[in-house]
């Protein structure tokens, strides 16, 4: 399964190509956060969860040595629904999508940290010196951050979803991928594939520059409260950011890594196909 280096890097690399998903998105704090929905109450990535659910509710996967959410599923059930109490018509996410349509006003965005810039303000508080004369670089922190309202708290709900609609989607076309590579070379899963699969996806994923983290805000706890698979409580909000910031703190791979299984050329072609895709499903479906 991809790890949550290679989830964050997909949701980077989404917003960066400026596609209909980056031009909707308001909230893009609660959709990277949502990125890492699926894996929170699993019980292994986020510690301390009392009470795990299991993998296949919330993946919406059946059991396999391999599994394939079911992300049309999670679109129909919630992403739909969770548009429209947002306001989100087909009209606009076409619009969205227009390649030759300005950029939306940065202004009414809610970003999430970045890693670069919080270790510029620790150091800013060490060495001083270095930065006489260099201006602060402005905090994402804004007023939107603390507004709990219906409306704006829908939203938030909605980007939440569209983030964990990102994250079922890349897993099922990583795990697609990987069954047809399996045919290809005539194996079969087991112990030994499962674990150099694994270990080939840990080094790809640290070989991806990172630099986004999710922020703990009023908003997003809110907005997380209100995730309508399953509530998610705030103790879970704030321990999941936390191992997302230690993932990206650490993510110092080898960027040209020796795989044990999968290729270069792989890892390549697929992580290019699911930023791609999600744009694609997006505004055919949203209506």
């Amino acid at each position: 399964m991809p790890s949550w280096n290679i989830h964050i890097a997909q949701a980077e690399r989404v917003f960066s190509q400026k596609g209909s998903v980056a031009r909707t998105v308001r909230d893009r704090n609660a959709f990277l956060f949502g990125c890492f929905v699926p894996d929170i109450y699993v019980g292994y990535m986020v510690p301390a969860v009392e009470l795990p659910i299991a993998y296949r509710i919330t993946h919406l996967a059946a059991p396999a040595h391999i599994p394939k959410p079911r992300e049309r599923e999670f679109w129909e059930t919630y992403v739909v629904p969770a548009a429209k109490r947002a306001g989100i018509a087909r009209d606009a996410v076409t619009r969205a999508g227009d390649a030759s349509a300005g950029a939306a006003d940065a202004s009414d965005l809610i970003l999430p940290a970045s890693l670069k810039a919080e270790a510029e303000r620790v150091s800013r508080v060490h060495y001083p010196q270095r930065y006489e004369g260099v201006p602060e670089p402005p905090s994402v922190a804004c007023a939107a951050d603390t507004h709990v309202d219906a409306e704006a708290v829908a939203q938030s709900v909605f980007d939440l979803v569209l983030g964990t609609w990102l994250h079922l989607v890349a897993d099922n076309l990583w795990n697609t991928r990987v069954n047809e590579f399996l045919d290809a070379i005539g194996g079969k899963p087991s112990e030994e594939f499962r674990i150099k699969k694994q270990d080939d996806f840990d080094l790809f994923g640290k070989a991806l520059p990172i630099d986004s983290l999710p922020r703990v805000t009023p908003r997003l706890v809110a907005a997380a409260a209100a995730f309508p698979q399953y509530p998610i409580e705030e103790a879970e909000v704030r321990s999941t950011i936390g191992v997302a910031h230690e993932i990206v703190r650490t993510n110092h791979g080898d960027r040209h890594p020796t795989y044990r299984l999968l290729t270069e050329e792989f890892f390549a072609q697929v992580f290019a196909e699911s930023v791609a895709l999600p744009d694609r499903l997006f505004t055919e479906r949203l209506g």
